[in-house]
């Protein structure tokens, strides 16, 4: 049997099936997870898991195939693979249309799918929409730690964690699918919340993960200083956060050093409130232009002051704003080296931005900046 007949690099799903006799595995199903695959071993009463570069795939499969198992089918989104094995001991192969659902389709490339056996997808009911969030938002963080392996730590903080889906298939994540070795809190003031979230917590089995009740906008010095440390990958995620929130989340994230946060910004009310006609009033004569202007004005300075402090950031959507309106991801990594000359045109650009508008945002005010720093 030649491999390229049910196996090629578009392949999202494999079932392996029809077992030899006295197999330890009943099925293995393997689904691609991003650029990696997972590998889903079911004996009769548990399932075990496997992570696998995209070249280990082929030849995992090839093990398997004869040894262990008679049956195989994979789907590459336009066709359908399968393999057998005859009575006679050969193998027949055939191709078909793939039927898959197109809906089904576009999940082949998800980090996390419904039907994963990860306790938190099914607390979270099919929540289809929010699922899209979390894998995108996933998606994005993943691509910044790939340098990472299992000999490496990570930090992880959650502020405004709430119900805590993101916090939970986040350290899912990194501690099943990646192997690395993560402690993460996540940090609510809501107090029922943090109660049930450590004892959800503690269901999973989920050893290295936390939660305390806290008011982000209370602290005065950066959470959890006492986790760094050398040798140490440190992280923030802030998902809608309301408001001024998200400023307390990145003021805390850059006093503590974070190597990267990210952070999706919810309700911005805050400047539309102080938003002065100044020398651009159009922008404050109709109030749909105004809420708007000001929330962007408000994650365009966000970004330019993380970039005054000497992160290098990145302003992304998120998904489709018909998943959420709240669309917009500030993606920053702290720099090895400053770079005066940009952080300098950022502190300026957000001071000719305030003398405009007349308003004076939060971030500004929590970071301090004086003269002597520009």
């Amino acid at each position: 049997m030649k491999s390229e007949e049910i196996f090629n690099e578009n392949i999202y799903k494999i079932i392996i099936s029809d077992p030899v006799r006295d197999g330890k595995y009943k099925r293995v199903e393997i689904t691609r997870t991003g650029s990696e695959y997972q590998a889903a071993m079911y004996t009769q009463k548990q399932v075990f898991h496997r992570n696998l570069e995209a070249n280990e795939i082929e030849g995992y499969v090839a093990g398997l195939l004869g040894s262990a198992f008679k049956q195989y089918n994979a789907w590459d989104g336009e066709y359908r693979y399968s393999a057998r094995i005859s009575k006679k001991g050969k193998w027949l192969t055939s191709r078909t249309a793939d039927a898959t659902p197109q809906k089904e389709k576009k999940t082949k490339n998800h980090i996390l799918n419904e039907g994963m056996d990860i306790p938190a997808l099914a607390d979270m009911k099919a929540d289809r929409e929010k699922l899209a969030q979390i894998n995108r938002f996933l998606e994005l963080i993943s691509d910044e730690v790939r340098h990472l392996t299992p000999d490496d730590a990570m930090n992880i903080i959650d502020f405004g964690c709430g119900k805590s889906y993101l916090t939970f298939l986040a350290y899912h994540y990194f501690t099943v699918i990646r192997g690395l070795r993560v402690r993460m809190c996540g940090l609510d003031n809501d107090g029922k919340l943090v109660e049930q979230c450590n004892a959800a917590a503690q269901r999973y089995g989920y050893t290295g993960l936390d939660f305390l009740q806290g008011d982000i906008g209370q602290r005065d010095r950066p959470p959890f200083a006492e986790w760094g440390h050398e040798g140490t990958f440190n992280m923030v995620v802030c998902l809608h956060a309301c408001d001024t929130a998200t400023d307390h989340a990145l003021f805390n994230a850059i006093e503590w050093g974070a190597d990267l946060i990210c952070a999706v910004p919810c309700c911005q009310h805050e400047l539309r409130g102080q938003m002065q006609a100044g020398i651009l009033p159009l922008f404050s004569r109709y109030g749909i232009v105004q809420e708007r202007m000001a929330s962007l004005a408000t994650d365009a300075i966000r970004a330019a002051m993380l970039e005054w402090r000497g992160y290098k950031v990145q302003i992304i959507e998120l998904t489709d704003r018909e998943n959420t309106a709240k669309n917009l991801m500030i993606r920053a990594r702290k720099k090895g080296s400053p770079m005066n000359e940009q952080k300098k045109a950022a502190y300026h650009q957000v001071m000719q931005m305030m003398a405009a508008f007349g308003f004076e945002p939060a971030i500004w005010r929590l970071l301090h900046p004086s003269p002597s720093n520009k």
